[in-house]
């Protein structure tokens, strides 16, 4: 890639940022100026109807545990102390696949020095290993993809561009339902989660973004929730594979283009320098 076509795609990565900067903020900070209003409202509400039995620094001391004692992985406060945890079997290993596959959701850290001590070795050895065996599927999904579109559809010969159409067409169309849509319907179903919302997450987690506001298997209990995240594992890294292998056709079609389009420039350098070489040999 030249230098020139290097430079103008980090322009446009660039200003892209900047409009989608600029878009979430004005989506989403009208709201956070709102729940920021409303907490200090609700704190102030609840430091006045109970003065004479609690400060504000005892208050803040509270829900500082209460955070903490969230971030460690306690989802219940009410008394209840055989609530689920965030570190039983099935979910641990949710996580360091999460953590190998650099999704990383963020709702679910390690507490303890060994365990985020370990985590960074983990990570360190399963990244390079978990994108090897990407990589590997993603070459798989190519050669299934390249096999499709190379099959000839008889009553489509005669229109060479319609069949190429059509077959991608049919190609994505399916792989989108399989992977994106049939199964967010059913995480909407099992989560009690909008479809939209169901989506929301995949495409987030296909695209490694990871963003930690939707993770699945966290109501769900016992050895349903080990074979559900088990299946939920083996869709992920479908999807992460799809995602590899649709990158990898991208870059592939967007290189054969822009070399294409250098040869040709270099082409049409030569010729009009040919040219003027056999005008300066007549003069």
């Amino acid at each position: 890639m030249e230098i020139k076509t290097l430079l103008i795609l980090i322009l446009i990565l660039f200003v892209y940022s900047l409009i989608g900067g600029a878009i979430m903020m004005a989506l989403e900070q009208a709201k956070e100026e709102t729940a920021s209003t409303d907490i200090i409202t609700t704190l102030s509400t609840f430091l006045t109807d109970h003065s004479s039995c609690m400060t504000s620094s005892e208050l803040s001391t509270l829900l500082t545990e209460v955070k903490d004692a969230y971030d460690s992985g306690v989802r219940s406060v009410i008394g209840n102390t055989s609530a689920a945890t965030q570190w039983d079997f099935g979910n641990s290993i949710f996580f360091v696949v999460t953590a190998i596959t650099t999704i990383g959701y963020g709702n679910q850290t390690p507490a303890t020095k060994g365990g985020q001590a370990f985590i960074v070795i983990f990570a360190l050895i399963g990244i390079p290993v978990t994108g090897l065996i990407i990589t590997g599927l993603a070459e798989k999904i190519k050669k299934l993809n390249s096999y499709f579109t190379n099959k000839k559809i008889p009553c489509l010969n005669k229109y060479t561009k319609t069949e190429k159409g059509f077959k991608y067409f049919l190609l994505y169309f399916t792989t989108i339902c399989l992977l994106i849509l049939i199964p967010s319907a059913i995480i909407s179903a099992i989560e009690d989660w909008a479809y939209g919302e169901a989506i929301y997450y995949t495409v987030i987690t296909f695209t490694t973004i990871g963003f930690g506001d939707f993770v699945v298997g966290t109501t769900t209990e016992g050895g349903t929730k080990i074979v559900y995240k088990l299946l939920v594992i083996i869709w992920i890294f479908t999807g992460l594979a799809w995602v590899g292998a649709l990158i990898g056709e991208c870059t592939e079609t967007a290189k054969a283009f822009t070399e294409k389009k250098e040869k040709k420039q270099n082409i049409s350098q030569h010729t009009a320098q040919v040219r003027e070489e056999t005008h300066d040999d007549r003069m």
